[in-house]
Protein backbone atom coordinates (compact mmCIF):
# COMPACT_ATOMS: atom_id res chain seq x y z
CA UNK A 1 0.00 0.00 0.00
CA UNK A 2 1.10 3.49 -0.75
CA UNK A 3 2.25 6.17 1.74
CA UNK A 4 0.42 9.26 2.42
CA UNK A 5 3.33 11.07 1.35
CA UNK A 6 3.44 8.92 -2.05
CA UNK A 7 -0.21 9.50 -2.90
CA UNK A 8 0.57 13.32 -2.08
CA UNK A 9 3.36 13.40 -4.77
CA UNK A 10 1.27 11.52 -7.46
CA UNK A 11 -1.20 14.50 -7.08
CA UNK A 12 1.26 17.07 -7.18
CA UNK A 13 2.99 15.17 -10.16
CA UNK A 14 -0.04 14.91 -11.83
CA UNK A 15 -0.01 19.03 -12.48
CA UNK A 16 3.43 18.96 -13.74
CA UNK A 17 2.46 16.44 -15.81
CA UNK A 18 -0.81 18.43 -16.94
CA UNK A 19 1.01 21.75 -17.79
CA UNK A 20 3.11 19.48 -20.36
CA UNK A 21 0.06 18.26 -21.86
CA UNK A 22 -1.44 22.12 -22.08
CA UNK A 23 2.27 22.92 -24.33
CA UNK A 24 1.88 19.95 -26.16
CA UNK A 25 -1.91 21.28 -27.38
CA UNK A 26 -0.08 24.47 -28.17
CA UNK A 27 -0.31 25.43 -32.10
CA UNK A 28 3.30 25.30 -32.54
CA UNK A 29 3.37 29.33 -33.25
CA UNK A 30 1.75 29.73 -29.83
CA UNK A 31 4.51 27.65 -28.12
CA UNK A 32 7.46 30.39 -28.30
CA UNK A 33 5.92 32.48 -26.19
CA UNK A 34 4.75 29.81 -23.51
CA UNK A 35 7.55 28.05 -22.94
CA UNK A 36 6.71 29.17 -19.34
CA UNK A 37 4.50 26.08 -19.08
CA UNK A 38 7.64 24.07 -19.53
CA UNK A 39 9.24 25.75 -16.87
CA UNK A 40 6.41 25.65 -14.53
CA UNK A 41 6.09 21.86 -15.36
CA UNK A 42 9.92 21.02 -14.58
CA UNK A 43 9.22 23.02 -11.15
CA UNK A 44 6.40 21.45 -10.20
CA UNK A 45 8.02 18.50 -10.40
CA UNK A 46 10.87 19.20 -8.42
CA UNK A 47 8.49 20.71 -5.88
CA UNK A 48 6.89 17.45 -6.23
CA UNK A 49 9.76 15.34 -4.84
CA UNK A 50 10.57 18.21 -2.44
CA UNK A 51 7.22 17.19 -0.80
CA UNK A 52 7.37 13.58 -1.00
CA UNK A 53 10.71 13.18 0.41
CA UNK A 54 10.02 15.84 3.56
CA UNK A 55 6.76 14.28 4.22
CA UNK A 56 8.00 10.55 3.18
CA UNK A 57 10.79 11.13 5.95
CA UNK A 58 8.48 12.36 8.39
CA UNK A 59 6.12 9.70 8.25
CA UNK A 60 8.71 7.04 8.54
CA UNK A 61 10.06 8.60 11.50
CA UNK A 62 6.81 8.74 12.67
CA UNK A 63 6.10 5.12 12.33
CA UNK A 64 9.78 4.50 13.80
CA UNK A 65 9.33 6.41 17.22
CA UNK A 66 5.67 5.71 17.73
CA UNK A 67 6.13 3.71 21.27
CA UNK A 68 7.75 7.29 22.20
CA UNK A 69 5.44 9.52 21.16
CA UNK A 70 4.63 12.21 23.89
CA UNK A 71 7.53 11.53 25.86
CA UNK A 72 10.95 13.74 26.18
CA UNK A 73 12.67 11.51 24.01
CA UNK A 74 10.04 11.32 21.58
CA UNK A 75 8.75 14.98 21.50
CA UNK A 76 12.61 15.62 21.01
CA UNK A 77 13.87 13.58 18.08
CA UNK A 78 10.38 14.96 16.29
CA UNK A 79 10.87 18.94 17.06
CA UNK A 80 14.66 18.16 15.95
CA UNK A 81 13.20 16.35 12.39
CA UNK A 82 10.64 19.35 11.60
CA UNK A 83 13.78 21.69 12.03
CA UNK A 84 15.74 19.50 9.84
CA UNK A 85 13.47 19.49 7.34
CA UNK A 86 12.54 23.36 7.67
CA UNK A 87 16.19 23.82 6.37
CA UNK A 88 15.82 21.40 3.90
CA UNK A 89 14.51 23.39 0.69
CA UNK A 90 16.47 21.49 -2.15
CA UNK A 91 16.29 17.50 -1.13
CA UNK A 92 19.95 16.82 -3.08
CA UNK A 93 21.30 13.59 -2.66
CA UNK A 94 23.71 14.24 0.02
CA UNK A 95 20.63 16.21 2.26
CA UNK A 96 18.19 13.24 1.81
CA UNK A 97 21.02 10.65 2.78
CA UNK A 98 22.27 12.59 6.21
CA UNK A 99 18.29 12.93 7.05
CA UNK A 100 17.80 9.06 6.41
CA UNK A 101 21.08 8.15 8.03
CA UNK A 102 20.52 10.35 11.24
CA UNK A 103 16.84 9.56 11.66
CA UNK A 104 16.40 6.81 10.08
CA UNK A 105 19.44 4.85 10.38
CA UNK A 106 19.70 4.23 7.02
CA UNK A 107 21.22 5.21 3.95
CA UNK A 108 17.40 5.44 1.71
CA UNK A 109 20.07 6.54 -1.33
CA UNK A 110 21.38 3.02 -1.33
CA UNK A 111 17.87 1.37 -2.44
CA UNK A 112 17.46 3.75 -5.28
CA UNK A 113 17.85 1.62 -7.91
CA UNK A 114 15.67 0.66 -11.14
CA UNK A 115 16.13 0.27 -14.36
CA UNK A 116 19.02 2.24 -15.44
CA UNK A 117 19.60 3.65 -12.31
CA UNK A 118 22.13 2.32 -9.70
CA UNK A 119 22.88 4.59 -6.32
CA UNK A 120 25.61 6.78 -7.77
CA UNK A 121 23.61 7.22 -11.02
CA UNK A 122 20.23 8.23 -9.54
CA UNK A 123 22.22 10.78 -7.16
CA UNK A 124 23.65 12.39 -9.93
CA UNK A 125 21.03 12.55 -11.78
CA UNK A 126 18.78 13.94 -8.44
CA UNK A 127 21.14 16.63 -7.98
CA UNK A 128 21.21 17.78 -11.81
CA UNK A 129 17.67 18.51 -11.87
CA UNK A 130 17.84 19.96 -8.79
CA UNK A 131 20.18 22.75 -10.60
CA UNK A 132 18.09 22.67 -13.83
CA UNK A 133 15.02 23.59 -11.09
CA UNK A 134 17.60 26.22 -9.98
CA UNK A 135 18.01 27.57 -13.29
CA UNK A 136 14.46 27.51 -14.29
CA UNK A 137 13.75 29.81 -11.10
CA UNK A 138 16.32 32.33 -11.12
CA UNK A 139 16.93 32.93 -14.68
CA UNK A 140 13.62 31.88 -16.22
CA UNK A 141 13.38 32.99 -19.38
CA UNK A 142 16.65 34.67 -20.07
CA UNK A 143 16.62 35.71 -23.56
CA UNK A 144 13.56 36.76 -25.85
CA UNK A 145 15.38 35.98 -29.04
CA UNK A 146 13.19 32.80 -30.42
CA UNK A 147 16.98 31.99 -31.82
CA UNK A 148 18.25 31.02 -28.78
CA UNK A 149 17.47 27.70 -27.35
CA UNK A 150 15.25 27.56 -24.16
CA UNK A 151 16.54 26.41 -20.95
CA UNK A 152 13.99 24.20 -20.21
CA UNK A 153 13.32 21.67 -23.42
CA UNK A 154 9.83 19.80 -23.66
CA UNK A 155 11.75 16.01 -23.75
CA UNK A 156 14.33 17.28 -20.40
CA UNK A 157 10.78 18.19 -18.60
CA UNK A 158 9.35 14.53 -19.34
CA UNK A 159 12.59 12.57 -18.25
CA UNK A 160 12.45 14.78 -15.07
CA UNK A 161 8.83 13.81 -14.49
CA UNK A 162 9.47 9.85 -15.51
CA UNK A 163 12.66 10.00 -13.43
CA UNK A 164 10.40 11.54 -10.45
CA UNK A 165 8.22 8.93 -10.67
CA UNK A 166 10.61 5.90 -10.01
CA UNK A 167 12.73 7.77 -7.87
CA UNK A 168 9.34 8.60 -5.79
CA UNK A 169 8.45 4.79 -5.99
CA UNK A 170 11.44 2.88 -4.78
CA UNK A 171 11.87 5.13 -2.35
CA UNK A 172 8.51 4.59 -1.19
CA UNK A 173 8.98 0.69 -1.62
CA UNK A 174 11.73 0.67 1.20
CA UNK A 175 10.51 -0.95 4.53
CA UNK A 176 12.36 0.46 7.26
Amino acid sequence: MASTSYQAFETAIADAERLLVLFDKLPQQERQPNEVLKRAALIMTLTAWETYIEAWLNEQLCHKISVLKGSFAGDYIQKKLDIEIKRLNNPNSDKVKQLSVEFLQRDITESWVWSNYQPKAACTQLNNWLSKRGDAVHQGRNNADPKVPHLVKRDEVEKAIKFFKELVKVTDAVAL
